[in-house]
């Protein structure tokens, strides 16, 4: 259970909101040995913030002047949108991400009730200068980010629906097992097709489709907030899947 904090309610909150100190030792944070935070020697780093789901956390933090996040309980999912108002996902957060402002007019949304770490950048800096291994840890996670990203632009340019919704399914049932949060069969994941279709460019018509012709073939199913993978060999076939045949073992080659 994510421990007493401040309750973000709707989409601002007040500028002398406090915020509640985090319980307890960093070091027995769950979290941790997967948060950018795990290097840090420090007893506590931040503050704990809570929201509901479907509250903005960027416009919700505009009273938290420079602050960063980690997510320490819950999903939540980063997005943004055309002029006519059609949105595009453009990732999904799980417990241990950091989750930044940014300038480009994202939005940062819970997609369940969630927790945050709350730190702000001055202390980042402060971190960063005292101890290496922190800068190094956030450039890796960076790395990690883009190489997600780039995946995820390879499944919007050559993948078809189906591979699109297999190989995004995959993805996140291997850092869910990284993170302890699945098993080898399946993991808790409360996506809707509106989110699916929204981060894959396809209407929901098309995932609902995805996830039907899955489910008959005996491949996996999504239902009511349960991955179930049945078939992970086919899965992987579906996705043209080029990562780790299980999560946390070495990435296969990929055919050339």
């Amino acid at each position: 259970m994510a421990p007493a904090g401040c309750l973000i309610d709707g989409e601002t909150m007040s500028r002398n909101a406090s915020l509640t100190p985090l319980p307890g030792s960093c070091a027995a944070c769950a979290v941790r040995p997967f948060a950018l935070f795990r290097v840090v020697p420090q007893a506590r780093v931040g503050e704990i913030a809570k929201v509901r789901s479907g509250v903005r956390l960027v416009r919700a933090a505009e009273a938290i002047h420079d602050s960063v996040f980690t997510l320490y309980a819950g999903w939540a999912f980063s997005w943004t949108a055309t002029p006519d108002g059609r949105r595009q996902v453009l990732d999904f957060h799980l417990p241990g991400d950091l989750v930044e402002r940014t300038e480009d007019g994202a939005e940062v949304e819970a997609l369940t009730d969630a927790s945050f770490c709350v730190l702000s950048r001055d202390r980042l800096c402060e971190f960063m200068g005292r101890d290496p291994g922190l800068a190094m840890s956030y450039a890796e996670g960076l790395t990690r980010d883009r190489a997600r990203m780039r995946e995820r632009l390879t499944s919007l340019g050559r993948r078809d629906a189906a591979g699109r919704v297999a190989h995004l399914l995959l993805e996140l049932h291997g850092r869910l097992m990284r993170r302890g949060g699945a098993d080898a069969r399946g993991a808790a994941v409360p996506l809707k097709q509106a989110h699916l279709a929204d981060a894959l460019g396809l209407s929901v018509e098309h995932a609902n489709r995805a996830l039907a012709a899955m489910r008959k073939d005996g491949i996996a199913t999504l239902n009511k907030g349960r991955l179930e993978i049945l078939d992970r060999e086919a899965l992987e076939e579906m996705a043209g899947w080029s990562g780790p045949a299980q999560p946390g073992l070495l990435a296969r080659p990929v055919a050339v």
